[in-house]
């Protein structure tokens, strides 16, 4: 189904098929169409509300062994799940990589809060590596991110009279969309300049003496799936709320900026307000760009609603607190108390219990590479992880040339 943006899919679909198993690719939209392959591809024209049904008599009228998609909490995603578990298929959901930047994820049934995986203490302190080993580097990747996002939203909109039904998971046009890519462009390049003393200033004058807020992206899926806010706006109303009442009078609190988010929105209207009412000039700084690694290294605790940086974190034996449901939120990782507490008494990071956790962490669901960087790596890795279900009851096939059909429902 809807892969990330890019041929990351369109790779895995021909890595799958040329050992003999037959695939299918359904799209949503004209950015899905540009990126895709599959031995057959079909395009679902239809509305919401008749997905279901149809998806259920394209898995029986085929005969799919497996569904694979990127991101769970998608509606259509989501339905898929659903209908995967009551004909018994196979369910894989791809999403970013728990451990960042060189990796991606990938489980079966469903991933974050929906990890069909055992994250108690108990199954981590008893885990037996299999001795894994990390073997790739990816680095950077927001150009190739932009590049892919930008030409898959320009061709969605102009195929958009191809596809009447298709309701996207983010509540912005195509021209919105391609037009807060190219603001986060104008936006990276800026902050870049405006804000290149501010990593300094924190590391020389205020190290061991800050907070670091991480914030997530105004759409993320573990935001409105896994946590109780409503929005990134209610978490930095409680969190800067409770830094005003608990924390000592010379530590700072920085609000980082998702990278992902930079041309989508801005919360400095909504912090300064706070500030203001909260008495707090010159003891909350809002940032965008800065070097995230050397941040936590000078931090003296880590806030996270639920994202991936919590793991960064505690990687940092930074004093951790998680305010939604987080596979990591564990004792001994992260403060198993109230936000009230956690300025004053923060919960210490065990290093070796986070060792185990990390390693349980990477050989249970992680693979090396991303998905616009070193896709092979991904790709073969993830034929690995699969192949013992998705071949296991099938015959090799010959592989079929590309058909297209227009289906409406």
């Amino acid at each position: 189904m809807q892969g990330p943006h890019g041929p990351f899919f369109a790779r895995c679909a021909r890595y799958y098929s040329e050992r003999g198993l037959q695939t299918h690719k359904i799209n949503f939209n004209g950015g899905d169409r540009l990126y895709g392959w599959a031995d057959h591809q079909v395009d679902y024209t239809g509305g919401p509300a008749g997905w279901p049904e149809y998806l259920a008599g394209y898995l029986r009228q085929h005969d799919i062994h497996a569904v694979i998609v990127y991101g769970d909490c998608r509606y259509y995603h989501r339905e898929a799940r659903a209908v995967c578990e009551a004909q018994g298929i196979s369910f894989w959901a791809f999403e970013e990589g728990y451990l960042r930047p060189d990796f991606v994820t990938l489980e079966q049934g469903g991933v974050n809060g929906f990890s069909g995986v055992d994250w108690s203490a108990e199954a981590v302190d008893s885990y037996r590596p299999h001795g894994r080993t990390h073997s790739v580097r990816v680095g950077q990747t927001f150009w190739q991110r932009a590049r892919f996002a930008i030409a898959y939203y320009l061709v969605a909109r102009f195929f958009c009279r191809e596809f009447p039904g298709y309701r996207h998971h983010r509540p912005r046009t195509w021209l919105q969309e391609g037009g807060c890519w190219l603001k986060s462009l104008v936006r990276k390049c800026w902050y870049k300049i405006s804000q290149r003393k501010y990593l300094a200033s924190l590391v020389e004058r205020h190290s061991g003496e800050f907070y670091l807020f991480a914030l997530q992206t105004q759409d993320d899926f573990q935001i409105r799936e896994h946590s109780d806010y409503d929005s990134i706006d209610d978490s930095i109303v409680e969190v800067i709320r409770s830094f005003s009442e608990g924390a000592a009078e010379h530590e700072l609190l920085v609000i980082k900026h998702h990278p992902m988010d930079r041309g989508f929105c801005h919360y400095g209207g909504v912090i300064q307000r706070l500030v203001r009412e909260h008495q707090l000039d010159g003891r909350v700084v809002y940032c965008h760009d800065l070097h995230l690694p050397t941040l936590l290294a000078h931090a003296k605790g880590l806030i996270s609603i639920n994202s991936t940086v919590g793991i960064s974190g505690l990687l940092h034996k930074t004093p951790t607190i998680a305010l939604g449901r987080a596979l990591y939120d564990l004792p001994g990782l992260t403060h198993q108390g109230a936000l009230s507490t956690f300025w004053q008494a923060a919960d210490p990071v065990d290093p070796q219990f986070f060792q185990r956790f990390r390693t349980y962490l990477y050989e249970r669901t992680q693979l090396d590479g991303s998905f616009v960087k070193d896709m092979d790596y991904a790709v073969e890795q993830a034929w690995l992880r699969m192949a013992p279900v998705l071949a296991s009851d099938l015959e090799p096939v010959p592989q079929a040339e590309e058909e297209k059909e227009y289906v409406a429902a």
